[in-house]
């Protein structure tokens, strides 16, 4: 049965709009000599933002709205609307050079921005207030700045055959504005219990941090094995890594990169031949963290996990495709956690088990 008060209130939070105009202009060059090519140029980007969400208030029956006591479980929704403009800068310059028919080099170093989540930019404000008072909010935060870095990339790729490559490379990353949610209690700087005008006693609001780096390295390895005899000349290997190394400040603390695995890979296992096609893939990451608490002890992260995918294609003829897909072969969970000092505490966990999906693709 529809129940009309959790239906009203979820429909107004997720009931948000962005409108974004960027206007942009760009300069290129391109300069070549023997092995060396360099590429260079600048990027401006000017963006207009016009944000708009509701203030969503669940008030529980017995509890007091504007001075009125409540009988029943109540929603009070008020639109909200900001602006906010910005002008990016973004040069970038990257060379590559052929030591020889199967040996390269590459580098770049640029500037780049990433827009926050529109979920995160909306200033959607959602607060429960039970019948005792306590106010307990999740906030969007309309006054977010896009994060921007400073990239610089190395890299260099071997081709042992026409069927194979390998790849190593080198990336550093100087990151400002990099966003974190953190939790926060009425009696924390910088809000202190009021957040955009409405009191909270706990309350969940993404934040920029100040300034974060980035050091990591990363392998690849993919190759057809044609050499093999029939029909085993149809198989496809694929491995690569990354390692990331990130810290950031915020609030006076020093943190890992939000969202950042220290170590994730993905491996591939396929076969590919006359009309068939079949990919399983393994793909890997370590722990992150999600949110940010009061202190480390109550910093929110997500344990590692661990993906099987299968994919199977058959070409029945040029117009007519038989496919299945299999996701999460293993029921790998979802788990969030809290690091203690004997033991971490369960936070969330969620199974989803595997997904299966099949069909026939016809082109006309």
């Amino acid at each position: 049965m529809v129940n009309p008060l959790d239906t009203e209130f979820e429909s107004n939070v997720e009931d948000f709009k962005v409108d974004e105009d960027i206007l942009a202009a760009y300069v290129l060059g391109r300069y070549e000599t023997g092995p060396l090519t360099v590429i260079g140029g600048v990027r401006v980007e000017c963006t207009e933002n016009e944000v708009s969400a509701n203030l969503v208030e669940l008030v529980e029956g017995g509890g007091t709205f504007n001075g009125v006591v409540l009988t029943d479980d109540t929603n009070f929704i008020t639109p909200n609307e900001f602006d906010q403009e910005y002008t990016h800068v973004l040069p970038s310059a990257t060379a590559r050079y052929e030591f020889s028919d199967t040996l390269l080099a590459r580098a770049g170093v640029f500037k780049s921005v990433v827009r926050p989540r529109i979920s995160s930019l909306a200033p959607r404000f959602i607060v429960e207030e039970a019948d005792d008072g306590e106010r307990e909010g999740e906030f969007g935060n309309p006054d977010l700045e896009p994060y921007e870095s400073w990239n610089y990339d190395l890299s260099l790729e071997y081709y042992p055959s026409p069927s194979a490559v390998i790849q190593g490379g080198l990336f550093i990353k100087r990151i400002e504005n990099f966003i974190v949610d953190v939790e926060f209690d009425s009696n924390d700087a910088p809000y202190n219990g009021v957040y955009n005008g409405i009191a909270f006693d706990e309350a969940l609001v993404p934040l920029n941090g100040d300034e974060a780096d980035v050091v990591g390295v990363e392998l690849n390895y993919q190759q057809a094995l044609t050499s093999l005899p029939e029909p085993f000349d149809g198989l496809l290997v694929g491995l690569n890594y990354t390692y990331t190394d990130s810290e950031g400040d915020i609030n006076g603390r020093s943190i890992p990169l939000p969202a950042s695995a220290e170590n994730t890979y993905n491996a591939m296992l396929g076969y590919e031949k006359g009309p068939i096609s079949l990919r399983l893939t393994a793909a890997y990451r370590d722990n992150y963290l999600d949110e940010l608490g009061d202190s480390a002890e109550e910093d929110r992260y997500v344990e590692d996990h661990l993906q099987w995918d299968l994919t199977a294609n058959y070409t029945v003829t040029e117009s007519v495709r038989v496919f299945a897909q299999f996701v999460n072969l293993t029921d790998e969970p979802y788990v969030a956690y809290q690091r203690g000092p004997g033991s971490n505490r369960l936070l969330q966990y969620e199974e989803y088990s595997w997904t299966g999906k099949f069909g026939v693709q016809v082109n006309f």
